[in-house]
């Protein structure tokens, strides 16, 4: 009898290491799920003349993610040299990588230390300022 109760002790240990693994998925998937699309636009202070002739449906060839406190910055192309900067609601830098795109086309940063509240995202090469808002919650 005290074999046949270690053996199923073992298969409750079996069952609950599967399940537990099983929830760890589930949350490591469920967070992806979760990833917000940061919306990118061109950073001018000097709005257009005319509305009209805005164009906000313009597509520039990066986008951002954050996941939980985590940033991600996508280059669709090699722009050159690219920095990234993040500010707190207080336009006070908290994060800043500079970015060569022909080596790589991803930037990720890590806002661990930063607590909830509205970011910005503003991402330069070139002539072009690009800016997105975000939240950390």
């Amino acid at each position: 009898t005290r074999r046949s109760s270690d053996l199923s002790c073992m298969k409750i240990s079996k069952s609950m290491l599967s399940k537990v693994c099983t929830v760890a998925g589930f949350l490591v998937l469920t967070q992806f799920c979760f990833a917000t699309d940061i919306i990118i636009r061109k950073d001018n202070p000097i709005p257009p003349p005319d509305r009209a002739m805005s164009q906000p449906n313009t597509l520039y060839p990066v986008s951002a993610t954050i996941v939980g406190t985590d940033l991600t910055v996508y280059f669709d192309s090699e722009v050159g040299i690219a920095t990234v900067t993040v500010y707190d609601s207080a336009d006070q830098v908290v994060s800043q990588q500079t970015v060569d795109t022909s080596s790589t086309l991803e930037v990720a940063m890590s806002l661990s230390n930063q607590s909830s509240g509205d970011y910005v995202v503003r991402i330069s090469y070139g002539i072009t300022h690009l800016i997105g808002d975000f939240q950390i919650e």
